[in-house]
Parts: structure tokens; C-alpha cells; sequence
């Protein structure tokens, strides 16, 4: 069956019959402004489907679309280009459901050669016959497993082909950079698994909706907390304290040092860092950091409710994360995941991936900030138990947001404390609320 190619611009539409005709390909370019309903509609007809856009998707249809090719066991392949905004967070999202994501035209039309020849894993494939050039080029997109399936070749032209082995047919595949990212792509789906669920056994739901039900809010750092706390989120012993006498005597029972902050739903700590004191070592400076935040407080925003002061433990971090979470169709979630402190916040540091998802999808969203180290840092083991505690926190939001995905706008965790000799605590929430409460009144 001729693989039909939908896309939203014209150009890339000639483009991508150009690509398959170089390489001797049969395919259906089409031109649609309809174009995610009619990939819906040929998935559910079975019919094999690529995606060549110039915008990026959204995140729900990212979500549908891949519901659909897996519900019928498709392969499906996408291409959004490069310089598009968030083009490349959108294809780690694609790849992260299992669909083949690529960022230009001829790697789409090669990754299509390899899916209709039926290619048994072509990043196992032997590069022997290859010149060394085009084994570098190669070389980041190939597994270091035993050589077994196929052989890559290069063929007229400079092109590259695939096959079985050397009596077998040969399939073009065109210049060796397509073929390693086509290749690359393929491998990068390849060990996503068809369904995961995300629960917690044992949650008081109805708990949970006391703090959350009702009218569109952004709630304080202590409710989110409240609502979060039944599904197990790791957050640090702390006390919400209302007076500068209270705060101290917290603070006593705590144990010095520890860190205090400003509690109000409308001055949020990761808008005003100053709201926040890290280190303190006695009672006398806790009754003056108390005065001294509450005053600042007032003096910047005299409308804004405040609740008083958070002393908690001290903690050392090794790094801090920014976390948000979305609901989306399907019982999936979107989850950000960045860094929180200033250089990362500066570079914007941050991924997407969607959850729920197995640990291994969990850790190549890790893997693809540019300041993984700091979480996958030390040993064997000290990496792993940061990459559990991070999945673990996250699989834990993702459930709280499905569980309440009609009540919950977004989650936003910043910072998340990634701790010295391990562990992981969420210093501040912020659970946002839309107008479930609203519209069961109006009913």
C-alpha cells in the first residue's frame, strides 16, 4: 500500500515528492488545511501515514494521533522543520509515544523506505561495504550490538541503501546524514512500550477535592501542598507560621538551620527570591527574618494576601529543577522539566515529555538537558537513585493530575531539590484550578 504524506504547505508537499523520487519511491504527497483530521481518518482506516508540517502540532494531537497509530499498530512519521518554534521539544515529545520524528524532508522519506521494506532493526545493520566517511556520519545513529540485521551500502550517486543482505534487494535510502538521522529515529522508538498507567493505591480523593474545589484559583503554597500530599510528593519538613513568636518556636523544634519563607498566594517565591532566607542558625534572626519578609512584603504589594511565613529544614540541593504538569487527552499529562537555578532558567534548559511513560522514557527526557550531569552525576547507584526519585515525584504528579483532570489547570513544582546523598523534596507547588466547581453550579 503507497504511504500517503499529508501536509499544511505546498512547498513541502513538491518537496517531499522530489525526496521520494530520488530514491525511487512510490508516495501520495497531499495538501490539506485539514490535515489532522485526515491523518485521524487514515489511521483509522489502517492506511500507512507520514506528517510533513511547517508549525509544530499541538501536544493533544501529538497525544491523538498516537493513540490511534498504536490502538491499530501503525507506524506513523512526522517531520516538523527545524527552525519552527518549539519544532524539536514537539519531535522528543513524538518519539517519547512512538512516533517516528524527524526535522527535515529526506530523512522522512528514508525513514518511510526502511518502514515499507519492513527493516528488522537498521541500526544493527553491518556498515563494513561502507567508505569511512559515511561510516562517521553513521556511527551516532548505530547500536554497538552484534551486526545481524541488514547491510548499508553505498549505491550511484552517493546514495545510500539498505538490505537484507547481499542477494536480497536494495533499498534507497539517499545521502548517508538522511539515512543516520532516519535510522536514528527509528531507534529512538523502538523501545517505547504501547500503555503505561500511572496510579497510587490508597488516596483519599475526596481529601484532596476539599482543597482543591472551587472557584478558578491559583492556590498557595500550603494547599497545593495539601492536595498534593496524598499522593506521596516528597516535600520537606516545614510549618506554615503566622507570627514572629510561632516562627521561632517552629524553627527550635525543626532544628537549625533552616530556610524561611514568605507564604502567600499571590507573591510566589520563584517570582520574588528575595522572599526567602536559606541558613538561618538561630531563634533571635528567625522572629527578625519574619518581620523583615512580612514587611517587604507588604511595602511591594499591599493588596497581597499574606499567610505568614514557612520555616522549614535546611536542606543542601545538588541541583534544582522546575517541574509543570498539563493534563491532556487520553489520560496523559504533559510534564516540563527544567532547571530552576539562574544559568538554567537564563539558557532555558528545559524539555517535555508526557507521562504516564516508562522509566527509561523518563530517563532520555532527563538525558536531554544540557545540564544532565547534575542529576546523573556519581555513581552507578547514585545515579540511579536520582533518576528513581525524580521519575517516582513525576509519575506521582502525572497521577494527581489524571485523577483530577477536570478540576486541574496545571501543576507547577519550582523548585524541586534534587538532594546531596540523595533524596528529592518539592519546596514550593502551585496547583491551578479551573472552572469545574463554576460549571457544576451552573448545571
Amino acid at each position: 500500500m503507497v504511504w500517503q504524506i499529508l501536509s499544511e504547505n505546498s512547498e513541502l508537499v513538491i518537496e517531499c515528492a522530489h525526496a521520494a523520487q530520488a530514491i525511487g519511491l512510490s508516495v501520495e504527497p497531499k495538501i490539506t488545511d485539514r490535515w489532522f483530521n485526515d491523518t485521524l481518518h487514515q489511521l483509522t482506516l489502517n492506511n500507512p501515514i507520514a506528517i510533513a508540517l511547517v508549525q509544530p502540532p499541538s501536544l493533544e494531537q501529538i497525544v491523538e494521533i498516537s493513540y490511534l497509530a498504536r490502538s491499530n499498530r501503525l507506524d506513523i512519521v512526522i517531520a516538523v522543520l527545524e527552525g519552527a518554534p518549539n519544532a524539536r521539544k514537539t519531535l522528543d515529545v513524538a518519539s517519547d509515544l512512538g512516533i517516528i520524528g524527524v526535522s527535515e524532508i529526506p530523512p522522512l522519506v528514508a525513514a518511510i523506505a526502511l518502514l515499507d521494506a519492513h527493516a528488522l532493526s537498521p541500526w544493527n545493520a553491518s556498515v563494513r561495504l561502507l567508505p569511512p566517511g559515511d561510516r562517521a556520519r553513521l556511527r551516532p545513529a548505530l547500536t554497538q550490538a552484534t551486526k545481524g540485521n541488514g547491510q548499508l551500502t553505498r549505491e550511484k550517486e552517493g546514495q545510500l541503501a539498505w538490505s537484507i543482505d547481499a542477494k536480497s534487494p536494495r533499498i534507497l535510502l539517499g545521502e548517508a546524514r538522511d539515512a543516520a538521522v532516519a535510522i536514528a529515529a527509528l531507534r529512538a522508538v523502538y523501545s517505547t512500550t504501547s500503555e503505561v498507567i500511572s496510579s497510587v493505591e490508597g488516596v483519599d480523593r475526596q481529601a484532596v477535592l476539599d482543597v482543591i474545589f472551587g472557584p478558578p484559583r491559583a492556590l498557595s503554597d500550603p494547599a497545593s501542598k495539601a492536595a498534593l500530599q496524598p499522593y506521596g510528593i516528597a516535600t520537606p519538613v516545614e510549618e506554615l507560621c503566622s507570627s514572629a513568636s510561632r516562627s521561632a518556636a517552629e524553627a527550635s523544634r525543626i532544628g537549625f538551620p533552616v530556610r524561611i519563607s514568605l507564604a502567600s498566594p499571590d507573591l510566589r517565591i520563584w517570582d520574588h527570591p528575595d522572599l526567602v532566607v536559606d541558613a538561618v542558625d538561630n531563634a533571635a534572626r528567625v522572629r527578625e527574618v519574619f518581620g523583615l519578609l512580612t514587611g517587604l512584603a507588604r511595602s511591594r504589594s499591599p493588596e497581597s494576601r499574606l499567610l505568614g511565613v514557612t520555616v522549614a529544614v535546611s536542606n543542601e540541593a545538588a541541583a534544582l529543577l522546575h517541574v509543570c504538569a498539563r493534563p491532556l487527552p487520553r489520560n496523559r499529562v504533559s510534564v516540563e522539566i527544567g532547571f530552576a537555578d539562574p544559568h538554567g532558567k537564563a539558557s532555558r534548559d528545559s524539555t517535555i515529555t508526557v507521562l504516564p511513560s516508562p522509566m527509561a522514557t523518563v530517563a532520555r527526557a532527563v538525558e536531554r538537558l544540557k545540564g544532565c550531569d547534575l542529576i546523573l552525576s556519581g555513581s552507578k547507584t547514585q545515579r540511579l537513585e536520582n533518576l528513581e526519585s525524580l521519575g517516582d515525584t513525576l509519575q506521582r504528579v502525572a497521577a494527581f493530575v489524571n485523577d483530577h483532570a477536570n478540576q486541574i489547570v496545571q501543576v507547577e513544582l519550582l523548585p524541586v531539590a534534587l538532594l546531596v546523598g540523595g533524596g528529592i523534596e518539592v519546596r514550593e507547588a502551585c496547583v491551578t484550578v479551573g472552572e469545574a466547581f463554576q460549571r457544576s453550579m451552573e448545571g
